[in-house]
């Protein structure tokens, strides 16, 4: 403060010149004595109004949720006794609070920051009933009251400050606040002012005394001008941002929040004294904690500068909400002196961004990542290793294909099958750990992107996988045992191509399936080669029957006991113009591309025609006809109308026709499959289980499938020399049908010691290269004529 000059006042004789400078001296030092008290008397109750507010503002913040009606009356919960003593503890940590007491209308200080003070019952005071009574009263004084015992030595002169504690709508006070300041700043700051003001007055009062009027009414208007514009220009600040949709937060430099804007309620549902003297980067998500304070600080730094960035910020209800933040230093600014952050909530672009990336990402039933994802992490893989100096690890691409999936969903729906595929997908998910990846690419393809030490190391994890595919499911009841075929590629160094890779093992799951199912295989380039000579059969496929380049060869089945024939199994050939193609190779494709259908139609009607066309060179011979069923056939709703359609066209005998099922298909036990086979044989039609035994479960539901003949496997005929346990499984296979009052059926028999071996364990039908090679219609006529020689040297 710039010190006043001092006044000489020269000795005269008292005078009226004197009088009257003596007079109004006495007048200015009144007037002076009287500003400066009532000055001191304005600040003194402005300072207890704020500190009011300032208490206020913590005990209805802090304490006030903590409080209930039944809180105060005893007994006291120790839980909450503990939560609300803790609090208050916590508030007198600092240096602005020195006691706090919590009062019953009795006079009992139910909670303290101080444990001594605590179930103390003293006299209530005046300033305490004006509390009770809805009053806030405040009083400052030292510390000397009887109930202040305790507080005796706190400080010289304390603010005591009485502030009613609330009871539920329409209820009365429960109880009065008792909130000790240290009030020694505030009346220092008091007699300083007085004594500033006093000299003050009086010194300007002696100099300008004679302006006095008209300077006082000038600085009136000025003053009340001026207070005018402060109060509109404040009240328009206040409006823009009390009602601004976006936060807005007054930071220091250091991000400790000096103003928070009104906003927080609607955007975090806070309120704003949650945040006052925060620290700004300790009140967003972890994660974007570091960016916050480097932001802080590089805002510091830069005088002009402007940075943007979103951050996550909890809201009340626990959630995390996206803020875009832009922050402005001004810092300098005498009217700001800090930096300015508008807030605004993003949280619904956000969503709706990641939304988006999952939806093109991800897929939409299991949550993995999909085709895409998968093609964008293998070509960073497939960049990366292409790049290193040093070999790394091993890369590999598994193509992972459910097997029979489209059997549930035809006889659980395609919920249970949607179902199965999220299980599958999760126990990928747990077995796999970073850096690979599973992904859906789509029905039931799964992939997998793995990375090893070695391809043994892979191969084993694969093989672990499938294990842990295979477990049994409940689907509606259901137990089903899901199988894969998987095919591996493992990318060389120089390969950078991810959809060449994802091929290459696409192409090895297929030759995985064709082995059988349930198999894994490495791809190879000999794969690729096989691929391409089943993408050119498929295209022929279409047309071999318009070019009528399929034939029907016929394989004798004969009385193991008599040696007579008395069928054949038909057999399908392709004649390609490339050369003869078996049954093995194009029917998988015929049933992959639908085309089972027509050609199956085709061989059932062919062959029915042709061995009754036989009947004419053989009479009262009658054999009967054997024909293979494809899973895709059998699932028609119009199967068996199509049956007794070719039967009656062709004026076969239903009896002396048989439909030859594979066991893996009856395995299923799928109802529409059980129908259709009921169906066909309430026409007459003989059923047969082909290559029985390869699936020991099918013992235990045998009974329940309506079938006539069992026909054993080549494996087991060609098993019958090398040991006992083969020849156990065949004579238990003969002794259940036998039970079953089922004919039994021999495939592969190539030598004579297996038919006779065949025979002694009860074998009643056989069929193989013993007897005969499957044989062209004109060889078959031969052969049944009795030139067996000429036909089988034909047919070899």
């Amino acid at each position: 403060m710039p010190k006043l000059p001092k006044l000489h006042i020269g000795r005269r004789l008292p005078s009226l010149q004197v009088l009257v400078p003596i007079l109004a001296a006495g007048l200015v030092l009144a007037t002076a004595v009287a500003v400066s008290t009532t000055v001191a008397s304005h600040q003194q109750q402005t300072g207890i109004d704020e500190a009011v507010r300032a208490v206020g503002a913590v005990v209805h913040g802090y304490v006030d949720p903590l409080l209930a009606r039944a809180s105060l009356d005893d007994p006291i919960d120790p839980q909450l006794a503990s939560s609300v003593n803790g609090q208050l503890q916590q508030l007198t940590g600092g240096d602005r609070l020195l006691r706090i007491k919590i009062w019953r209308p009795d006079g009992t200080v139910v909670f303290s920051d101080l444990p001594d003070l605590r179930g103390h019952r003293f006299a209530v005071s005046d300033e305490l009933a004006e509390a009770l009574h809805g009053d806030t009263a405040t009083e400052i004084t030292a510390p000397n009251a009887a109930e202040n015992i305790y507080e005796r030595g706190i400080a010289p002169l304390v603010l005591e400050i009485y502030m009613p504690i609330s009871g539920a709508s329409g209820v009365g006070p429960i109880g009065a606040y008792e909130v000790y300041q240290d009030a020694g700043p505030l009346q220092a700051g008091i007699d300083t002012t007085r004594r500033d003001v006093l000299l003050i007055v009086g010194a300007l009062g002696l100099v300008l005394l004679a302006l006095l009027w008209g300077a006082f009414r000038g600085a009136n208007r000025l003053l009340s001008d001026l207070a005018g514009r402060l109060r509109r220009s404040e009240a328009r600040f206040r409006s823009l941002v009390q009602n601004s949709t976006d936060l807005v937060l007054l930071v220091d430099a250091d991000g400790t929040t000096r103003y928070v804007s009104p906003a927080i309620g609607a955007i975090l549902g806070e309120p704003s004294e949650a945040w006052a003297d925060r620290s700004l980067p300790d009140l967003v998500h972890p994660e974007d904690g570091d960016w916050m304070r480097a932001a802080l600080a590089r805002l510091a730094a830069d005088p002009s500068g402007t940075h943007s960035g979103e951050v996550r910020v909890r809201h009340a209800d626990g959630r995390w909400r996206w803020l875009e933040v832009v922050g402005t230093n001004l810092l300098t600014d005498a009217e700001v002196g800090g930096i300015v952050l508008n807030c605004r909530d993003v949280t619904e672009r956000r969503e709706l961004e990641d939304q988006l990336r999952r939806q093109a990402f991800t897929d939409p039933l299991t949550g993995l990542p999909n085709r895409a994802l998968l093609l964008d992490r293998l070509a960073h893989d497939l960049a990366a290793r292409a790049t290193e100096e040093v070999a790394g690890g091993v890369l590999a691409v598994a193509l992972v294909d459910l097997d029979d999936v489209k059997t549930i969903n035809d006889s659980l729906g395609h919920a249970a099958g949607d179902r199965l595929l999220v299980e599958v997908a999760e126990r990928l998910q747990r077995e796999l750990a970073p850096p690979d990846t599973v992904a859906r690419l789509g029905g039931d393809e799964f992939a997998l992107l793995l990375h090893g030490g070695s391809r043994e190391a892979i191969d084993a994890a694969i093989a672990g996988l499938l294990r842990r595919v295979r477990e049994p499911l409940l689907l509606d009841g259901q137990s089903v045992s899901p199988s894969a075929s998987v095919g591996i590629a493992f990318p060389d160094r120089s390969e950078r191509s991810a959809e060449e890779t994802l091929r290459n093992a696409d192409v090895a799951m297929h030759t995985a399936k064709m082995l059988g199912k349930g198999r894994s295989a490495i791809y190879a380039p000999h794969m690729r080669e096989a691929a391409v000579r089943r993408l050119s059969m498929r295209e022929d496929l279409a047309q071999a029957l318009e070019r009528e380049e399929l034939t029907i060869h016929y394989q004798p089945i004969l009385d193991l006991a008599s040696g007579e024939v008395i069928a054949v199994e038909a057999l399908a050939r392709w004649e390609r113009p490339s050369g003869l193609v078996g049954p093995t190779e194009f029917i998988p494709i015929a049933e992959e591309t639908g085309l089972i259908v027509p050609i199956g139609r085709w061989v059932l009607e062919t062959a029915c025609r042709e061995i009754r066309s036989l009947d004419h060179s053989q009479p009262g011979r009658e054999l009967r006809v054997s024909v293979n069923v494809s899973a895709v056939q059998l699932g028609r709703d119009d199967f068996a109308n199509e049956v007794s359609t070719v039967l009656h066209e062709t004026g076969l005998a239903p009896g002396r026709l048989i439909l030859e099922l594979t066991e893996s298909l009856l395995l299923e036990r799928s109802e529409p499959t059980l129908a259709s086979m009921r169906r066909i044989r309430q026409l007459g039609v003989r059923l047969a289980i082909d290559d029985f035994g390869t699936g020991y479960s099918s013992l235990s539901y045998l009974p329940e499938l309506p079938v006539d003949m069992l026909k054993i496997d080549r494996s087991f005929v060609a098993g019958l020399d090398s040991g006992r346990e083969t020849l156990a499984v065949v004579r238990s296979i003969i002794r259940l049908a036998a039970t079953l009052g089922l004919v039994t059926l021999a495939e592969g028999i190539e030598r004579p010691e297996q038919a006779a071996r065949l025979r002694t364990i009860g074998a009643e039908l056989g069929q193989g290269y013993y007897f005969a090679r499957p044989l062209t219609t004109p060889q078959l006529a031969t052969y049944l004529a009795g030139d067996a020689s000429e036909a089988a040297g034909a047919a070899g």
